[in-house]
């Protein structure tokens, strides 16, 4: 659909206020030039003013914003160009063989390099003397050379040459750009070469393993492992968005048998856009307004320090710790109440046992006493 004035003008005002929000203006041109989501949207609007203004072809690269917009097919485009080095070295590889497949075809295979063309219809319309077609009964003047009597009106019917079947076969190797250019166009499009001539077996084998299955193959492994590559970045994003604090960066299993779940952690403790509301109240209140927290997390801002982020530490944890830890003082302290408990009856058990030693070995004392006196008084 052409793009129409208002929505171009709503254009600009969004790149305008795009840049504003980024702050380019205040960074200055050079941050414009490097910028290159700023220059996607010049881009845009460029292409949207040729559009309106030079021809309506333009407006089909509009159709390219789906591309930017869409993930997935961001990707895609990714995947070729994130290991673009890769990709060039290769292809310089198969343009390598290519030229050398071109020399040995030059040098020994000349003669066999022969294309069958579909040649364009000869012209046998050319115009007769009176500007009639070719073929087509004329009428001419017969004059005698003395008495110069004329007879006009003679029909003398032209007759048509037989039409020739012309050539259906070219040469395509005679010289070495030749053989270059029918080994890239019709060996790279037809899988390595044109039909095979017993002479040539070999040779378009070769071309077929080396450069068509080896090095084409390369190039789209590389397209292909990298556009693996992204699919595993991302879902790895999307995994660690919903497992981990974006704020704290603590997992699920951190909130597991707590009285705050994860949901409840992300969604009222640590909700990243009331962090990021605050930066904005920050950025945009009057330093002499600030209160002490305030003032500290701009000065943090100002240096780029997220020290004030709670990094790995939550409230609803740091609570539930503290009981924790108050409640196993309190089970120790008990276990040593009983334990105590214990040892003093275990003392008075071994203080009666002693006292009952004691008493009998007196009894034993004084018996034997006894027995003396007796033996003495006989």
């Amino acid at each position: 659909m052409p793009c129409t004035c208002p929505q171009l003008t709503n254009k600009i005002v969004f790149v305008v206020s795009f840049v504003g929000n980024r702050g380019t203006f205040i960074r200055g041109y050079k941050a414009m030039v490097m910028d290159m989501e700023f220059l996607y949207h010049v881009g845009y609007i460029l292409t949207s003013v040729l559009g309106l203004f030079a021809h309506e072809l333009f407006y089909s690269i509009l159709l390219f914003d789906l591309i930017y917009r869409e993930e997935t097919l961001f990707n895609v485009i990714k995947s070729v160009t994130r290991n673009g080095r890769s990709i060039l070295l290769t292809a310089l590889l198969a343009l390598i063989l290519v030229y050398l497949f071109s020399i040995v075809g030059f040098l020994f295979l000349k003669d066999d390099f022969i294309l069958e063309v579909d040649r364009l219809p000869s012209n046998h319309s050319r115009a007769s003397p009176l500007g009639m077609p070719h073929g087509a009964a004329t009428f001419v003047d017969t004059c005698s050379g003395d008495n110069m009597d004329c007879v006009s009106g003679v029909v003398v019917p032209e007759v048509l040459a037989e039409d020739e079947e012309p050539d259906s076969t070219e040469r395509a190797c005679d010289t070495l750009l030749m053989c270059i250019v029918t080994v890239m166009n019709h060996g790279l499009r037809n899988g390595g070469g044109e039909s095979l001539f017993p002479a040539r077996v070999v040779y378009d084998l070769l071309f077929f393993f080396i450069v068509i299955i080896i090095v084409l193959n390369l190039i789209f492994g590389v397209i292909i492992d990298t556009f693996a590559d992204l699919r595993s970045e991302k879902q790895k994003k999307e995994e660690i968005l919903k497992t981990t604090c974006f704020i704290c960066g603590l997992e699920r299993d951190k909130f597991d048998n707590k009285t705050v779940s994860f949901e409840e952690h992300i969604k009222l403790e640590h909700n990243m856009w009331n962090y990021l509301y605050f930066i904005v109240l920050v950025r945009v209140k009057n330093k002499t307004d600030y209160t002490g927290p305030e003032s500290y997390v701009a000065q943090m801002i100002k240096n780029k320090n997220l020290d004030w982020f709670p990094r790995m530490r939550a409230m609803s944890l740091v609570s539930n710790e503290g009981e924790g830890e108050q409640n196993e003082i309190r089970i120790l302290q008990d276990k040593l109440n009983s334990t105590m408990k214990l040892v003093s009856h275990l003392t008075a058990q071994l203080n009666e046992l002693k006292e009952q030693m004691t008493e009998q070995r007196k009894r034993r004392q004084r018996l034997g006493f006894v027995d003396v006196q007796n033996c003495m008084s006989r």
